[in-house]
């Protein structure tokens, strides 16, 4: 049995004894008010108490949770029932079919995050998009695929209990690789009832999950598992992927005790990316090498104390860790073991870590407002490898290193009702950031006592909004804030300077009955960028960048059976200079062809500044009809505009729109059935282009 198949098994085991020793038979209740936790503040634009309360048919989850106010800000509440409901192969797809959110497929498995665009950027493997789940960031600080590497198949959608996208980086929650935005999801902490779902395609993929728990009114539990066999509609294009998590929740010491184990695991083929003649000749399905592909594990843990004290005082105590262990394997252009330039060679990428964190809070409630302080802190070590591999088997070894992530944070903010109309958000956090890094192999031999290579950064965040109640009905909002991410390739260079970034903000909303209308301006100035490429792994230095755009939502429930979506993006995104040449110093940069260029830059007047990857624009329009009580029909079309790849200055790919259709059949009340028709029309698309090579996008399916 293979690694992947020891853990995932050995995980699973342990699911099950845990799962099985729950405490359970408690009756049937929803948690009061004062077991609310601290970090999960409280209001809505008049700062009154904001509850999440659903039903999901059998499963009943109506535990109350509080989540801190978003920031004057664009933001989406997703409902969890959507989430639940959506045939999405995967978390990325699934948020692009329920917020909209603009994504490209890297098509290579589940260890090859997908890149999920916000504001300009195109966030490679999702490092500018923070993600987290129950309070524990997902993201991987010190990584040597791409510095924040975020792979979002650790989220369950079937325990998702809500899920809000912030965009920006407003919330003072929040620091590193928050750039473009934040996704924050909760999972549920007990349930009532048993609940278990189980789908296909016409590739022959199949996906299924149960779950179960208990509710009382001193505690409870629930527990999940979630399995997903993709066959692809590509050759050497599938993979097994399974995720377990036990919650719960216990009254301690006049507070709320909650935690949770989760477990993931998956093992993949990769088909390899399409050159662009093969792409235009429709030669899409032949693989690159059959050994492509690799091995993912993650295990974490986390615990969650909140007490109230009198006077609306609250405090908050969270804490976790994780370890995780993957191997990847992945043709990329490069210089062929033969010495031919521009061929494809495998390249081999092992990450081996072990992190924890946590964060202490203290707030207060107030009639007219609300402010909270606290600390939080992190800390990562990992041992990561790179070599040059035939077929898997090591040819070359090029990178042994040892890195560490040690962080540390102070944030606060405080939010005022200023008479009627006005309302004032002020915030901010001090980041104290410290890589390190030491080789054990120099010149290919292995080392000892090599000697280690260490910064520290800090980074002050400011984070100022101001909201102002035009009617009832209508309201502005304007904010500016700073914030950063650490660098690409800082695991082998700690001495890179972190991005830094201001972002700025104007917008409107209205919400009256049926109509929901939010409309946004927004820019954000960055320092110190570089871009890099997903294909060649090669990165280059942007300098400074300028991200400007429009962002509108509209949302209308014409009546009970009818609701329709609109939204849209307008992006224009711009660089303040030419690319300078960064690939000598990359920790990927291992083969001959990525050595640094010793011609002179380009002039800026005779070169594209646009921000490459970054798609012009991007919409959708989504809408629902209930045909009647038992019979729901869904239509989702989104359009995506043209945008230069990486590393083909000057081309410019063409613009796509995808047709989708669902229909949802409650077929008593314990069972219904939902089918979905996606890419009806069966566009040929590209997922993501760069260097000559694309990852094509999926033809019609039918789930």
């Amino acid at each position: 049995m293979s690694r992947f198949g020891r853990c995932m098994w050995t995980g699973l085991a342990v699911w099950a004894i845990v799962a099985g020793t729950a405490e359970a038979g408690w009756a049937q209740d929803s948690v009061p008010d004062s077991t609310r936790s601290a970090a999960d503040t409280l209001a809505t634009d008049t700062l009154a108490a904001d509850t999440l309360t659903f039903v999901l048919e059998p499963l009943t989850v109506d535990v109350a949770r509080e989540r801190s106010m978003p920031p004057p800000v664009a933001s989406l509440t997703i409902d969890p029932i959507e989430v639940r409901r959506s045939q999405a192969p995967d978390p990325y797809l699934l948020l692009r079919d329920v917020a909209g959110i603009e994504v490209h497929d890297q098509g290579q498995g589940p260890g090859f995050a997908s890149n999920v665009v916000m504001r300009g950027f195109t966030s490679d493997h999702s490092a500018d998009v923070l993600l987290v789940i129950d309070g524990v960031p997902v993201n991987l600080p010190a990584h040597g695929h791409v510095e924040g590497y975020a792979d979002w198949n650790v989220l369950m959608p079937s325990a998702v209990s809500s899920l809000r996208v912030i965009h920006g980086n407003a919330s003072p929650l929040y620091g590193d690789f928050a750039l473009a935005g934040a996704v924050e999801v909760f999972t549920r902490a007990d349930a009532e009832g048993s609940e278990a779902f189980l789908g296909t395609s016409n590739f022959g993929d199949l996906r299924g999950g149960f779950s179960t728990g208990r509710r009382g009114v001193n505690g409870g539990f629930f527990t999940a598992f979630e399995g997903r066999r993709q066959a692809g509609w590509r050759e050497n294009d599938d993979y097994l992927l399974g995720n377990a998590l036990l919650r719960g929740w216990r009254r301690v010491a006049g507070g709320r005790l909650e935690g949770g184990l989760a477990f993931y695991g998956t093992g993949w083929d990769s088909p390899g990316f399409v050159s662009v003649p093969d792409f235009n000749q429709q030669r899409l399905k032949p693989a690159t090498d059959a050994s492509d592909g690799g091995e993912s594990t993650r295990a974490l843990a986390h615990l969650r104390f909140a007490r109230p004290f009198s006077r609306g005082l609250h405090l908050g105590i969270d804490t976790w860790a994780q370890a995780s262990d993957y191997s990847i394997f992945l043709h990329i252009p490069g210089h062929s073991h033969d010495g031919a330039s521009g061929a494809l060679v495998q390249s081999g990428e092992w990450d081996r870590r072990a992190g924890a964190g946590g964060r202490i809070e203290l707030g207060q409630t107030q009639r007219r407002g609300d402010w909270v302080i606290g600390v939080s802190g992190r800390l990562d070590d990992v041992e990561y490898a790179h070599a040059a591999t035939f077929r898997r088997a090591v040819l070359s070894r090029e990178i042994d290193l040892d890195a560490t992530h040690r962080a540390g944070a102070v944030y606060g903010r405080w939010r005022r009702q200023l008479g009627e109309r006005w309302g004032l958000d002020l915030g901010g956090r001090i980041d104290v950031v410290r890589h390190a890094s030491t080789p054990t192999l120099v010149d290919g031999e292995s080392v000892i006592d090599a000697p280690q290579t260490s910064a520290t950064n800090v980074v002050f965040g400011p984070k100022l909004g101001v909201r102002y109640r035009l009617t009832d009905a209508w309201s502005l909002r304007a904010s500016s804030s700073r914030g950063f991410r650490s660098p690409v390739g800082i695991i082998g260079d700690p001495l890179r300077d972190p991005y830094l970034s201001w972002s700025h903000e104007l917008g409107a909303d209205y919400h009256v009955g049926a109509w929901d209308l939010g409309v946004s301006a927004f820019r954000i100035d960055v320092d110190h960028e570089r871009v890099l490429d997903p294909v060649t792994r090669v990165s280059s230095g942007a300098g400074s960048s300028v991200r400007q755009g429009l962002d509108a939502h509209l949302r209308w429930m014409a009546s009970s059976r009818l609701g329709l979506e609109v939204g849209g993006t307008w992006n224009h995104a711009r660089l303040s200079q030419p690319y300078a040449d960064a690939h000598d110093d990359h920790p990927h940069d291992v083969f001959a062809g990525s050595a640094a260029s010793t011609s002179p830059a380009p002039d800026a007047g005779s070169v594209d500044l646009r921000v490459p990857g970054v798609a012009d624009f991007s919409g959708r329009v989504s809408s629902e009809v209930k045909l009647s009580e038992q019979v729901q029909v869904r239509m989702d079309w989104s359009v995506v505009g043209p945008h230069m790849p990486i590393g083909e200055p000057g081309v410019d790919t063409r613009s796509y729109s995808l047709l989708d259709l669902g229909f949802s059949l409650q077929i008593d009340d314990d069972r219904t059935l939902d089918v979905s028709a996606t890419n009806l029309l069966g566009v040929r698309f590209v997922e993501l282009r760069s260097s000559g090579f694309v990852s094509p996008g999926q033809p019609r399916a039918l789930r």
